[in-house]
C-alpha cells in the first residue's frame, strides 16, 4: 500500500503596509543673523576702521616728521609794491570767498623786527626766481637768517676798517667752510670750558662752604636735651645685643619640627629676640656717647681759615680758565660775515640789541644753499640736522637745536618706574593670589586696585607733589619739622611701647592658629582678628618714631638753609615714584592672571615632592608665571612713558642744562629735575613765542617719542619672548 506525503502548506505573504503619505514642509530660509554674519561684517568693519585709524596717525606722522629737516629752495619774490622778499615756502592755501591764493613763507630775520613767517598773495607776487646766491644761515639765537651774502670780515679793535677777507659771492663761499670750521671748533672749546671746568671749580666751591656751614649749625645745635648713653651704659646695651643674636643663633631650631608641641614658643623666643635686638641698635645708634657734634669754636675758625685758603686756590684756577674763554672770545668776534637782507637792505647783526655789528663767524650753526644743491648734498644736510638733533641741547624757547637731554630724561625715567613698579606689583600680585585668604577684605583691594587705574593722572601728580615731594624729601632734606619733633622722653618711652606692642602683636598672631588638626575656635578668630589691630597700632608707633625722631636733622640742611632743596623739590626720583603708583594697577593685575594660569598640577606635583609653599612658589609658581609678568612690565612702561600731567607737577621742566646722569659721583642725580619729550611736544606746540617755526618739531619730536616707546616696548618683548621660549624646552 502506498503512502503519499503531504506537502508542508506554506504560509500567505502578509500583505504589505500602505506607505504614509509624504507631508512636504516648505524649507524656510535661514536668517542672516542665525549664522552670525552681520556680526561677522560689524566685528571685521570695526577692525578695518581702528586699522585704518592707526595706519593714517602713523602714516601722518611719519611723513610730518621725517620731511622737517629736509632742505627746501629759497625763493625770491618781486611784489607789485616793489618789495622783494626771500622766502622759504611751507603752506599754500587756495582761495575762499574772504582770501585769494596765499602762500606762507618763512622769512626769519625776527631780530630785526619782522615776523619770521608771512603770508603773501599769489596775485601780488610780480616775479618768483631761485637765486642761487642766496643762503640760509642757522644761528645760535634769533632764529634763520635769509640773505644774499657779500664779505667776510676781520674786525681789529684797533683798527677804524675791518679788514674784508672776501668781497662778493664767489669769495665768500670759498672761505666761508675753512673759517667756519674753525670758529666753530673755537666755540666748541669755549663751551666745553665753561661747562666742564667751571662747572667743575664751581661744584668744589659750594661743596667747601657747604660742608662749612653744615658744621656751623651742628655746632649751635643745643643737643644738650637730648639723651645720650655714658659709655658703660652703652657698651652693656651692645653686649645686650650681641646676646639677643646669640639667643637666635641658640635657638634657632627650637620649635621647627613639624608638629611639635613648642613650636609656638621658639617661634615668639626668635621673633621676641629679633624685636629686642633692633630696639637696641636703634637706641645704640641715636644714644651713642660719641653722636653729638664736639666741634668748639675754635674749630669753626680753623675750619673758616682752611675754606678761604681753598677758596683763594679754586679762584686762581677759575681765572686762569676764565682767561683762556677771553682769549678765545676775543679772537672770535673778530671774524664776521656780511649777509644781507634784500627787504631792508640790512645785514645780519649780532644781536638785536648790536644792531650796527655784523654776525659773528661762530654764531652761525650752519649755513645752507638749497637752490645750488644737489640730492647727495641735501641729503647729507638733512642727515646732519638729524644728527644735530638727537646729540645736541635745545636752544631759542626749544625751538632750535636738539633734544639730548629731553630723550636722556625719557629713557631714565621710563627705566626707573619699571625698575620699581615690576616688583613691588610682583610682590603684591603673588600674596594676593597665593597666601591672602580670600575674603571680603581681599575682594575690597582687588576691587580698589582696579579702581586705582581708573583714577585721572593729575591726581597722582598732586599726591606725588604733596606726600612725595613735600613731605618725604622735605623729611630727607632737614628732618622733622618743629610741629611733628617729639620731646625726647616721649620718643624713648615709644620706642620701647613700639617694641612691646610688637611683640605682643606677634605672639597674638602666633596663639590665633589653632592647634594641628583641629578647627579654629570662636577665641582663635577673635585672636587673630585682635592681632590686626595690634599690628596696626604697633606700625603706627612705628611711623610715629620716624616721623618724629629728635636725632635726625636731614642729610642735606646746609642746603636746604640756603633756599635751594635737594629732594625738598621737584625730581626724577619722585616722579618715578608717582608714576610707579600710577601703573601698579596695570602690573598686579597682570601678574595675578599669570599666576592663576599656572596649572594646579605643577603645584600639587611640587608639594608631593617635599616643596614647601615658597619653594612652590619661587621655583615653579614664579618661573611660569614670568611671561605675563613681562607683560604687566611691558603695559606699565607705555603707559608711564606717555603720561604728561603729573610729570608737570613732580619733575619735569621746560630746560634743564644739567642731566640726571653725568660723570661725577653718584653718577645717577635723582634730586635733579628732567626734560621729558611728552612735555616737550607740550611746551612746543602751546608754549613757544613762535608757534610756526614749533609747529614742524612737534611732529619730529611726535615721531621720537614713538620711537623710543616702540624701542622699549620691543625690546621688553623680545626678552619675553626668549625667556618663553627658554621655559617652553626643546621639542621633540
Amino acid at each position: 500500500m502506498t503512502q503519499t506525503m503531504l506537502e508542508p502548506v506554506s504560509p500567505s505573504p502578509a500583505p504589505k503596509p500602505e506607505p504614509a503619505p509624504v507631508v512636504e514642509h516648505k524649507r524656510r530660509r535661514t536668517l542672516p543673523s542665525a549664522i552670525g554674519e552681520p556680526m561677522v561684517w560689524l566685528t571685521g568693519g570695526a577692525l578695518t576702521i581702528c586699522l585704518t585709524m592707526i595706519v593714517l596717525l602713523f602714516t601722518m606722522v611719519i611723513i610730518n616728521g621725517t620731511t622737517t629737516f629736509w632742505p627746501r629752495p629759497i625763493e625770491r619774490l618781486e611784489l607789485l609794491s616793489g618789495e622783494i622778499v626771500l622766502g622759504i615756502e611751507t603752506q599754500h592755501e587756495k582761495a575762499t570767498r574772504e582770501t585769494e591764493d596765499r602762500t606762507l613763507y618763512r622769512v626769519g630775520n625776527r631780530d630785526i623786527g619782522q615776523q619770521s613767517y608771512r603770508w603773501i598773495n599769489d596775485s601780488d607776487v610780480v616775479e618768483r626766481t631761485t637765486p642761487e646766491d642766496a643762503v640760509m644761515l642757522e644761528r645760535e639765537a634769533w632764529g634763520v637768517w635769509l640773505g644774499i651774502p657779500d664779505q667776510i670780515l676781520r674786525a681789529d679793535p684797533l683798527a677804524e676798517e675791518p679788514e674784508i677777507i672776501a668781497q662778493g659771492s664767489g669769495a665768500y663761499f670759498e672761505a666761508f667752510d675753512e673759517l667756519h670750521a674753525q670758529a666753530r671748533a673755537d666755540r666748541d672749546e669755549v663751551e666745553q670750558l665753561k661747562k666742564k671746568e667751571l662747572g667743575r671749580i664751581n661744584s668744589k666751591m659750594a661743596r667747601a662752604r657747604l660742608n662749612v656751614q653744615q658744621a656751623e649749625i651742628d655746632a649751635a645745635r643745643d643737643e644738650t636735651e637730648l639723651y645720650r648713653f655714658s659709655t658703660p651704659v652703652w657698651v652693656g646695651l651692645a653686649f645686650l645685643a650681641l646676646g639677643c643674636i646669640g639667643c637666635l643663633i641658640r635657638f634657632k631650631n627650637y620649635g621647627t619640627e613639624m608638629g611639635s608641641p613648642v613650636a609656638r614658643q621658639g617661634k615668639l623666643l626668635r621673633a621676641s629676640a629679633s624685636m629686642v635686638f633692633l630696639a637696641l641698635v636703634t637706641a645704640l645708634w641715636v644714644g651713642s656717647p660719641w653722636a653729638g657734634s664736639d666741634l668748639t669754636e675754635s674749630d669753626i675758625a680753623m675750619m673758616n681759615a682752611q675754606l678761604l685758603e681753598r677758596e683763594q686756590v679754586l679762584q686762581e684756577q677759575y681765572d686762569e680758565v676764565l682767561t683762556r674763554i677771553r682769549e678765545i672770545e676775543e679772537y672770535d668776534a673778530t671774524l664776521r660775515v656780511s649777509v644781507i637782507e634784500p627787504t631792508s637792505d640790512q645785514f645780519a647783526p649780532t644781536s638785536q640789541t648790536l644792531a650796527d655789528q655784523h654776525l659773528h663767524m661762530s654764531q652761525i650753526v650752519r649755513q645752507v644753499r638749497p637752490n645750488t644743491m644737489g640730492f647727495g648734498e641735501k641729503l647729507g644736510v638733512y642727515l646732519s640736522r638729524w644728527w644735530e638733533y638727537l646729540s645736541t641741547f635745545p636752544r631759542e624757547a626749544n625751538t632750535e637745536g636738539g633734544v639730548y637731554p629731553v630723550i636722556m630724561g625719557t629713557v631714565l625715567l621710563t627705566l626707573l618706574l619699571t625698575i620699581v613698579v615690576t616688583p613691588m606689583g610682583v610682590i603684591a600680585a603673588l600674596y594676593l593670589r597665593e597666601y591672602a585668604k580670600q575674603g571680603l577684605v581681599t575682594s575690597m583691594i582687588r576691587i580698589a586696585v582696579n579702581n586705582l587705574a581708573g583714577v585721572p593722572s593729575i591726581v597722582y601728580g598732586v599726591f606725588g607733589l604733596g606726600f612725595f615731594c613735600y613731605t618725604v624729601g622735605s623729611y630727607v632734606d632737614v628732618g622733622p619739622s618743629e610741629s611733628t619733633r617729639m620731646a625726647v622722653g616721649n620718643w624713648w618711652t615709644l620706642l620701647v611701647v613700639s617694641t612691646m606692642v610688637l611683640i605682643g602683636a606677634i605672639a597674638t598672631r602666633l596663639w590665633s592658629k589653632p592647634n594641628p588638626g583641629k578647627l579654629p575656635s570662636a577665641m582663635n578668630i577673635a585672636l587673630q582678628r585682635f592681632s590686626w589691630l595690634i599690628w596696626a597700632v604697633g606700625v603706627i608707633c612705628v611711623v610715629m618714631l620716624v616721623a618724629g625722631t629728635p636725632y635726625f636733622h636731614g642729610m642735606f640742611e646746609a642746603r636746604s638753609s640756603s633756599g635751594t632743596p635737594t629732594f625738598g623739590a621737584r625730581g626724577l626720583l619722585w616722579a618715578s615714584l608717582t608714576l610707579a603708583l600710577l601703573t601698579l594697577p596695570v602690573v598686579i593685575v597682570a601678574t595675578e592672571e599669570a599666576i592663576a594660569a599656572v596649572p594646579n598640577s605643577m603645584r600639587e606635583g611640587s608639594y608631593g615632592c617635599g616643596a614647601s609653599k615658597w619653594q612652590t612658589m619661587r621655583r615653579i609658581v614664579l618661573p611660569g608665571a614670568l611671561p605675563g609678568i613681562c607683560t604687566g612690565a611691558i603695559l606699565a612702561m607705555a603707559r608711564g612713558a606717555g603720561e604728561v600731567a603729573p610729570l608737570m607737577l613732580v619733575g619735569a621742566v621746560k630746560l634743564n642744562q644739567d642731566l640726571p646722569i653725568d660723570s661725577e659721583a653718584p653718577f645717577l642725580h635723582a634730586d635733579r629735575s628732567f626734560m621729558h619729550l611728552g612735555f616737550h611736544i607740550y611746551d612746543l606746540g602751546f608754549q613757544s613765542p613762535d608757534s610756526q617755526a614749533a609747529r614742524p618739531l612737534v611732529w619730529t619730536t611726535t615721531l621720537l617719542f614713538l620711537s623710543i616707546v616702540f624701542a622699549l616696548n620691543l625690546i621688553a618683548i623680545v626678552l619675553r619672548s626668549k625667556i618663553r621660549s627658554r621655559m617652553a624646552g626643546p621639542t621633540v
